[in-house]
């Protein structure tokens, strides 16, 4: 490919931009990524943890082409669709809201929509999809490829390259984020990983057994950063107090109304935080409360955890149940009350993930096809047959903590201990 300059990125070094990546990177809704932290909360854990959006999006883009370079060719791809590749590596986050995926909670209550729904929205609606179409490939097209849709039937593997299962976006978040927040658990080896993948004759993409190492050392990275990172429970409870304090803003100024992408665009953390400090407390409860929440970030006075416990299961319906706002709800009234302290000082937080990454379109969505060459052939397996690590890992990561103020702290998780005894010792695990 003829790249048009240069960016050097402490992750990858010295990356090749495109012209059409160039004008795209140079837009206003695209510049806009550097007012929007990649790790909403984590700086307030790690300090150097103020990295953007932007970064990571260029980051994904250059993985985007080098897993690229690695298969389209054994489907007889050209440059062409490397470029289409490469675009939704660049464009897979364009729909976040401010403080990344803190926004999603109020605007998936208010409507509906996901960062992705968002993204998709952005790209088809927005200048972005205009420079895209200019440039002469389809904006319909990179849509579909950011969401990860299958519309034809190599689109398996062309649109698994930026959203799969063990895709561009992962691998390059995950030594980022390790990267900026000076931790050592996001280690893993991509290039081992980029570098033993193959196409499949159906059609996916797989990986070579020779590269287990590498594929364990992918979700073990994955697992600690998310337990000891994105879940660490500082973090959590800026993140919770993010929530509450865009929820009630949201009530004053509508933010979550937004009806055209102008409109979503302006939205960052900074105008975010800007807006909430102009508001007059006095104007009604909700504007009071944001401006309570405001003012303890701004000295860091946090939420402290009373109560935690991590769970791993096998269900996706019990994950499920967890994180569903009126359970919360319930379990926080019933906190509150056992405690006897107001209900609205009570929150319950339950984030949950699974932990090997999710392919919805296998019969075993926590599986990783590989392969063993046997007698020059290829033969399809499953990680977990070679791998009782990748067979253990196969369930969900709840990670159950009960938040509240400190002077509520010892009370609240006295209650919150007999609640949750109710749980069944065997589904617990202490980490």
């Amino acid at each position: 490919m003829k790249f048009d300059m240069e960016i050097n990125d402490p992750i990858h070094g010295f990356i090749g931009v495109t012209e059409l990546e160039t004008k795209i990177i140079n837009s206003e809704p695209y510049q806009r990524l550097r007012r929007i932290k990649q790790l909403s909360g984590a700086h307030y854990v790690y300090p150097a943890a103020e990295h953007t959006r932007f970064g990571h999006c260029i980051g994904a883009m250059y993985l985007s082409g080098l897993t690229g370079k690695r298969l389209l060719g054994q489907l007889g791809f050209g440059e062409d669709v490397l470029q289409e590749v490469r675009l939704a590596g660049l464009l897979h986050d364009i729909g976040h809201g401010p403080f990344s995926h803190v926004f999603e909670e109020p605007l998936i209550e208010r409507q509906g929509k996901n960062h992705e729904d968002v993204t998709e929205w952005i790209i088809r609606e927005s200048e972005i999809g205009d420079i895209i179409e200019d440039g002469g490939i389809s904006k319909n097209r990179i849509a579909n490829l950011v969401r990860g849709r299958r519309i034809k039937k190599m689109d398996s593997v062309v649109s698994g390259i930026a959203a799969g299962q063990v895709d561009a976006d992962k691998m390059d978040y995950l030594i980022r984020d390790s990267f900026y927040c000076g931790v050592n658990y996001g280690l893993v080896d991509i290039h081992r990983l980029i570098n033993s993948m193959e196409i499949s004759q159906d059609y996916e993409i797989h990986f070579d057994l020779a590269a287990r190492g590498a594929l364990e050392s992918f979700i073990v990275a994955r697992y600690e950063m998310f337990l000891n990172v994105y879940y660490h429970k500082t973090v959590r409870s800026v993140e919770v107090m993010l929530i509450k304090l865009i929820t009630a803003a949201d009530r004053v100024l509508d933010l979550t109304g937004f009806k055209t992408p102008e409109e979503f665009l302006a939205l960052d953390d900074m105008s975010l935080v800007s807006r909430i400090r102009r508001l007059d407390p006095s104007e009604s409860d909700d504007a009071r409360e944001a401006s309570i929440i405001m003012d303890m970030l701004d000295s860091r006075v946090l939420y402290k955890s009373a109560f935690e416990k991590v769970l791993h299961t096998e269900d996706r319906f019990v994950s499920k149940i967890l994180t569903k706002r009126k359970v919360r709800e319930s379990l926080q009234e019933e906190i509150a009350t056992a405690a006897k302290v107001p209900a609205d000082e009570v929150i319950v937080d339950v984030p949950t993930l699974p932990s090997v990454p999710y392919n919805p379109h296998q019969l075993d969505p926590m599986e990783i096809a590989i392969f063993e060459v046997i007698e020059g052939k290829r033969v399809p397996r499953k990680l977990s047959e070679f791998s009782k690590f990748a067979e253990m890992m196969k369930v969900y990561l709840d990670v159950i903590r009960v938040y509240t103020f400190d002077r509520h702290r010892a009370k609240v998780g006295r209650a919150a201990r007999e609640i949750f005894q109710e749980v069944p010792d065997a589904a617990l695990i202490h980490m």
